[in-house]
């Protein structure tokens, strides 16, 4: 073969591997325009299924429809963490809902209440004007020079925070500046303010729910999702949802965590961590477990990792 056949032929090689690699091979990002298009929506909640693990709400358009909770969903109550035991029936709350291709709700990314949701896009409403013998209140805002209003009924049942105890609405004034959780009452056209707090209430009322959540946590063990099982080594790959995620990076190698499966599967037993990282939002853990124990999981079973001392 001469010389320039040889070279020939390389070069034919070196092409046709570049033509099979792709100039940048895919990577799963953010998607932008997924993201977009989630159905953003305030509802009304009618029924909480802790069991089936199901909100049943009802729309600005007056539609019932009922909405699954996945392990993956957040939570969030108080500008925390929260339970689907926290959420009550005429609640206000705004879920932001995954689709499917054809733009048909799946299951909600998030539920959020009022009070979450307007602390995290610093959404504080003025007390425009209040009587509280005749139960009216009305407030507003400003962003982006537009003027928002928002007019409620007040009464002796509702609670307003301005430090780590609440008072009767008596204690509300004319200029303060409030978030608000309200609820719909059957039959009223105006929703019932249920909780008015400024900065120093918010607080308070964050404290006591990130105390509550992580009373749970300890007493229940962190909530996860089993991504990997590999029989032989006993090799257990597990996510820790968001919720807990701060406590699991806590967790370091080499100590033992105690794993429960679903209720009633039975499933209960001890194994060590052999690594422990954060993976985005979540928290990735490998347990080195007793094959024989782990017999029983699937890859997208939900369980609990408890450490033997929350960190």
């Amino acid at each position: 073969m001469s010389r320039s056949i040889a070279l020939g032929l390389v070069a034919v090689l070196v092409l046709s591997a570049s033509a099979a690699e792709p100039d940048k091979l895919p990577k799963p990002q953010f998607n932008g325009p997924y993201f977009g298009k989630m159905p953003r929506a305030w509802v009304e909640i009618l029924k909480v299924d802790a069991e089936r693990r199901m909100l049943t709400v009802r729309t600005k358009k007056g539609d019932e429809v009922e909405v699954p909770i996945r392990g993956d969903t957040e939570l969030r109550v108080r500008d925390s963490w929260g339970d689907l035991t926290d959420y009550y029936p005429g609640e206000s709350v705004m879920l932001f809902v995954y689709h499917d291709a054809d733009g048909k709700w799946s299951y909600p990314r998030a539920v959020q209440d009022e009070i979450q949701m307007m602390s995290g896009h610093k959404w504080w409403w003025t007390v425009d004007t209040l009587d509280a013998t005749a139960g009216t209140l009305e407030l507003s805002r400003k962003e982006n020079g537009k003027e928002f209003k928002e007019s409620f009924r007040v009464g002796s049942d509702t609670k307003v925070w301005k430090g780590d105890k609440s008072a009767g609405i008596d204690t509300l004034k004319v200029g303060d500046v409030v978030l608000f959780q309200t609820r719909y009452t059957k039959g009223e056209a105006k929703r019932f303010a249920v909780e008015l707090l400024d900065a120093k209430g918010l607080e308070a009322i964050k404290t006591m729910q990130q105390g509550k959540h992580r009373d749970r946590l300890t007493a229940n063990g962190l909530p996860a999702i089993v991504n990997d099982i590999e029989m032989l080594t006993g090799a257990l790959t597990v996510t820790v949802q968001w919720e807990a995620s701060d406590v699991a990076r806590g967790i370091k190698p080499g100590v033992n965590v105690n794993v429960v499966g679903a209720e009633k599967s039975g499933i209960r037993f001890a194994a060590p961590v052999a690594e422990s990282k954060g993976d985005g939002a979540r928290h990735k853990l490998l347990l080195a477990a007793d094959p024989a124990a782990i017999s029983r999981l699937k890859v997208g079973d939900e369980i609990r990792v408890s450490p033997p001392k929350m960190p």
